[in-house]
């Protein structure tokens, strides 16, 4: 039989806990990235995995945030 968890009220939202059983063997932990997709009435849960050259991709002249000044160096800093 597979595990059951229940619905639990977590702040203004649900929350379902995941067996640490389950977590171990898929790899996650507190602070994983996961998506969760419905499927009728299934939801599947996805690990994210970031690909650095993929985000990387991402960034454009567009999107590129300017440099921020913080001041001429406080200590031991090197510029």
């Amino acid at each position: 039989m597979s595990p059951v968890s229940r619905v639990s009220k977590w702040g203004n939202s649900l929350a379902i806990r995941i067996p640490v059983t389950i977590a171990r063997q898929w790899g996650v932990r507190e602070g994983s990235a996961i998506e969760l997709l419905p499927c009728g009435d299934h939801l599947v849960l996805r690990k994210v995995t970031f690909d650095l050259e993929e985000m990387l991709a991402q960034v454009s002249v567009d999107n590129l945030h300017s440099e921020l000044d913080f001041g001429p160096a406080q200590g031991k800093e090197l510029w």
